[in-house]
This record gives structure tokens, C-alpha cells and sequence, in this order.
């Protein structure tokens, strides 16, 4: 395993994805917190062209979408981070794709509340 971690966050294509990665993640969390309120009543939950709302549920059930962005750092970044070692690209790919797919999550959790709004 990789012991050295000064040399793994001075690596610009890791600590860069990380920067956006939280930020991100900050954004899910902040928007969540002013937008999303406890309620009696179901809320929508997916939205899909085709079919319209297909998914409703409790108001909490919301929160997967950003908790599973946190997932998705966590997993990928430890992953980057047993692999930096041994192979510098496959951690580097790690990374931009946490911050990738976060950036979908971001988009997909306002359009999701603000369908609800």
C-alpha cells in the first residue's frame, strides 16, 4: 500500500478532481439543506422523459442522491489510493471519474428537488 501522502495529494490530477469533487459535493449538501423539508406527504423522486414521475417516496429517500455521491468519493479515492503505487494512471482516472459523475449528481439532484418545489 501507498505510504507517502504528500507525494499523492502534489499530484495535480488528484488533488484538483478532489477540489471539485467537494465542492460538489458542498453544493448537494447546502442545496439539500435549504430545499429539502421534512413532510407528511410523498415527494417525487425520479423523474424520466418517457414515463414522467416514476419513482415517489418518503422525503428523506431524497438524500440518496448525495449520500451516494459521498459514496462514490470515498470508494473511488480509496481505490486511488492503494493503486497510486503501482499504476499512476488508474488512480488518476479514479479521481476525474468520482468528479465526473458527481458533476452528474449535482445536475440530477436540482432537477429532482426543484421538480418537487
Amino acid at each position: 500500500m501507498f505510504k507517502y501522502p504528500k507525494v499523492y495529494w502534489k499530484d495535480r490530477f488528484i488533488w484538483m478532481p478532489a477540489v471539485f469533487l467537494l465542492f460538489f459535493q458542498l453544493i448537494m449538501w447546502v442545496y439539500a439543506a435549504f430545499y429539502v423539508h421534512p413532510t407528511a406527504d410523498q415527494i417525487f423522486l425520479h423523474y424520466n422523459v418517457v414515463f414522467g414521475v416514476d419513482l415517489i417516496g418518503e422525503w428523506w429517500k431524497i438524500l440518496a442522491v448525495p449520500f451516494g455521491g459521498f459514496l462514490i468519493f470515498l470508494l473511488n479515492f480509496s481505490l486511488s489510493w492503494y493503486c497510486y503505487s503501482k499504476d499512476k494512471i488508474l488512480a488518476r482516472f479514479l479521481t476525474v471519474v468520482a468528479a465526473t459523475l458527481n458533476l452528474f449528481l449535482v445536475i440530477a439532484f436540482y432537477l429532482v428537488v426543484g421538480l418537487n418545489i
